[in-house]
């Protein structure tokens, strides 16, 4: 009750002092490559980079003249607005609307199978402004399609349960594909020069890097609302989120008085500080506790409305069993072109163990550190990304079911914990022609399969004692890649034209390759695809 009081009260703030005021504002799209092209932008002009959407209000950039002048182009063709433009606007004096189709569709080849594999997706985007402190966007995708068999494995396995990778939960569409559909939007309220109110439904991303180890778009959309507060050398951001348990449905058939996947609830706070003109440091705390579900009993705390910063004492004040993550994420400029980044994730420890170098499984961290420079080698619009990510087995994961999950996908590294990641990224582009390169090289260490033992990797698995329970069977003794050791060689090539900048809609081809060799399995993928595509949203299939 408390929590339905809260979301329509700030909805209602939204729609009602929004219409009294008079600068278009909203978000710039999470997708990589989206982003890439304004990164050399971003980098020299923006202090607070880390938390993601940026909201185009708070930065000193023009989007509209960046892709002007980036991709025009004084051929006829591509000149015209359908090349350019959202397919629609209609503007008055103080209001502005935008409308554009988008789409996925590709028909691919998967050789060492002899599969044939297909993506159907059509869909909207529609954003705007009223006056200048309210703006909107909203956005619906419906899909049909048949994945690789890498892919399809995945989302056919208990733990993922049917769920697409970051796209919702999808159905059977006839023997070897799926259908499923996704809905985006948020209102944005301009509440003053130095404050910002969103709700919406959607995902965040916290990080400089490809990945993230705080908090991703790696898993499915989620009611939010996200206060962001910026003054001098500061930027503090609230994000409080209501996800789903999907391992538990509930219904009067076993005795709860509602019905539907069980509801837990994210509490985070992000402050970053520039240090200087070159470092910027930000921290990170997010609490994550599960409904209450017992008959009649209110599973929202309030407590954790806390706007302030540091949730740990607030959570040992009230006798908690909930999941506590803290986390450091740093940028430093190395030149005007490249910037040096990192992560610290800290889930749980104990620091006898830790001393002590005996692996306990309650020892969960992680660590990110990567490079990315602009213009690489003095070459217009090349960019070099290097990166790599590190989680302890068991990090993420929590005694009581309040893991770091939602939608039985990970809010971090979409391979959970009990890994380390090695990624390089080269993207070029001249005019509105572009190539993209990814390696990875994954290591990570897997459940046995018909195993009841984890050691690590998946979150989702319970334990009952968050002191003596190991999933795997071992206090101590839990090393990096314990269990199935498995790697990973991932590779994919891109190549392409831009047909229009504003959706980021492409004509591609792609070539994949994944090599995994495990102690029980070995599989190979050769995989070929030919899309034409709105490349707005990241979809990880890089695992």
């Amino acid at each position: 009750m408390i929590k339905n009081i809260f979301f329509r009260t700030i909805l209602f703030l939204l729609l009602t002092l929004g219409l009294k005021a008079y600068s278009q504002y909203t978000n710039i799209p999470l997708g990589y490559n989206f982003n890439n092209f304004l990164g050399a932008e971003i980098h020299q002009k923006i202090n607070h980079t880390s938390f993601k959407p940026l909201i185009t209000n708070s930065v000193n950039i023009n989007i509209d003249s960046l892709i002007e002048s980036n991709f025009y182009s004084d051929n006829r063709i591509l000149s015209h607005r359908f090349f350019n433009k959202h397919l629609m606007r209609i503007k008055g004096q103080d209001y502005l609307i935008n409308a554009s189709l988008i789409s996925n569709l590709a028909l691919g080849y998967e050789s060492y199978d002899s599969k044939n594999t297909f993506t159907n997706t059509r869909g909207f985007l529609i954003d705007g402004y009223i006056g200048d402190k309210l703006s909107f966007q909203t956005s619906f995708v419906e899909n049909q399609s048949v994945f690789p068999n890498y892919v399809d494995s995945l989302i056919r396995t208990p733990t993922q349960d049917y769920v697409i990778p970051g796209q919702g939960r999808g159905r059977t569409y006839y023997n070897d594909g799926f259908d499923y559909a996704k809905s985006s939007g948020f209102l944005s309220f301009e509440a003053s020069e130095n404050f910002t109110i969103q709700f919406g439904h959607g995902k965040h991303f916290i990080g400089d890097g490809y990945r993230s180890l705080l908090l991703s778009d790696n898993s499915f959309n989620y009611p939010f609302l996200r206060l962001r507060t910026h003054f001098g050398k500061f930027e503090y951001t609230n994000l409080y989120a209501e996800l789903q348990d999907m391992k538990n449905y509930l219904s009067y058939d076993n005795g709860y008085d509602y019905m539907g996947y069980a509801k837990k609830y994210m509490s985070s706070h992000f402050l970053s500080f520039s240090v200087n003109s070159k470092l910027s440091l930000g921290i990170y705390e997010s609490v994550i506790w599960r409904n209450n579900h017992a008959l009649g009993a209110n599973g929202f705390d309030i407590n954790y409305l806390n706007p302030i910063i540091f949730l740990r004492p607030v959570e040992f004040s009230i006798n908690s069993p909930d999941n506590v993550l803290m986390g450091l994420n740093l940028k430093y400029e190395a030149n005007a072109k490249s910037f040096l980044f990192a992560q610290i994730v800290l889930d749980e420890f104990r620091l006898a163990d830790l001393k002590k170098r005996n692996n306990h499984f309650a020892n969960k961290y992680g660590y990110q550190i990567g490079y990315k420079c602009f213009d690489f080698l003095s070459i217009p619009n090349l960019s070099f990304h290097l990166e790599q990510n590190f989680a302890r087995p068991f990090t993420y994961s929590h005694w009581n079911n309040a893991n770091y999950g939602h939608y039985n996908e990970e809010l971090a590294h979409p391979l959970g914990a009990n890994f380390i990641e090695n990624i390089i990224l080269l993207n070029y582009r001249f005019k509105r022609f572009y190539s993209n390169f990814q390696y990875s090289f994954i290591k990570y260490g897997a459940d046995y399969p018909n195993d009841s033992l984890s050691f690590g990797s998946n979150i989702f698995v319970e334990y009952t004692n968050p002191v003596s329970d190991s999933p795997s069977g071992l206090i101590i003794g839990n090393d990096l890649y314990a269990g199935n050791k498995t790697k990973v060689n991932f590779l994919k090539l891109n190549t392409g034209i831009v047909l229009n900048p504003t959706t980021n809609l492409k004509l591609e081809f792609s070539i994949l390759s994944r090599i995994l060799e495990s102690e029980t399995n070995e599989s190979k993928t050769l995989f070929y695809s030919f899309s034409l595509r709105s490349d707005l949203f990241n979809h990880y299939y890089d695992f």
